[in-house]
């Protein structure tokens, strides 16, 4: 398995322009691209963000936009919104392919203190089906991420949702959202693995009064190494990214040395199988 970085590992750091030389200058070759802001979506900065990529001989497997400006509105009951919504999931699409992206990540609609209506999954599903053809048509996989704070928060969804669609929607599996919604990221590997085709990797430990602290993948209790197994089972082959707060370290070598360990974890894991 391949372990790649994303850029959102960076935020308020480094720009994501700088943030890719960065990691390509570390000799990573794989990275997510994280988009902040809608400037960020404009074809002008996306050639700047392509040269540079370039020039760090690095590739990008997946762009993953900041889900909250637009993305709750393609699933609006109001057409205008949703109007406006996808012209904005087009410019992403068209940065993700000028990029070479072929998978976006989505958070799709919030549960935000259980008070959003018309999310039901009857009425969701069928645009997500909408939003990949579209998605396809751009050469992307269109992923949808479990979020502890969205509409995939827990792996019977996924189930259903998979059931509803024939599978035809895939995932992007988050540690840290899984950890947050209750759930060990296990129990949506055995859910629904088959669906999964980006992988999140952050890690935890866990709190003597209950929760958990989350930490830089490999320093705390999550065992990455069961947890590629059991995505190879699922006849897993695509790469995980170290996705994290950038307040969770306060050097860049933390950041690499947590790289480091988690592609020790991965060669392992090749080994046992």
């Amino acid at each position: 398995m391949e372990i790649g970085l994303s850029t959102a590992s960076y935020f308020n750091k480094m720009q994501i322009e700088d943030a890719v030389l960065d990691i390509g200058a570390h000799g990573v070759r794989l990275c997510e691209v994280f988009l902040n802001t809608f400037s960020e979506y404009e074809p002008s900065f996306v050639d700047l963000l392509a040269e540079r990529l370039i020039e760090s001989n690095l590739r990008v497997f997946s762009v993953h936009p900041m889900s909250m400006q637009y993305e709750p509105q393609l699933f609006s009951i109001h057409p205008r919104q949703r109007a406006d919504a996808l012209k904005l999931y087009e410019r992403v699409l068209s940065a993700g392919k000028r990029l070479g992206a072929s998978c976006y990540v989505m958070h799709g609609p919030a549960r935000l203190f259980g008070g959003v209506k018309n999310i039901e999954l009857i009425r969701i599903a069928p645009i997500l089906v909408d939003l990949t053809a579209l998605a396809a048509d751009y050469g992307i996989q269109l992923t949808l991420e479990n979020v502890s704070w969205c509409i995939f928060n827990e792996p019977e969804f996924g189930v259903r949702l998979r059931d509803i669609t024939g599978g035809s929607i895939r995932h992007t599996l988050d540690i840290k959202q899984a950890l947050r919604s209750g759930y060990e990221p296990e129990d949506y590997i055995r859910a629904i693995g088959e669906q999964i085709v980006n992988v999140h990797l952050c890690d935890a430990t866990k709190l003597p009064a209950g929760g958990v602290k989350y930490v830089m993948p490999g320093f705390g209790g999550c065992d990455f190494t069961e947890m590629f197994r059991l995505l190879s089972e699922k006849g897993y082959n695509g790469p995980a990214f170290v996705e994290v707060y950038s307040d969770m370290y306060s050097d860049l070598s933390q950041l690499y040395e947590s790289l480091s360990l988690v592609r020790q974890m991965a060669d392992r894991s090749e080994e046992k199988q």
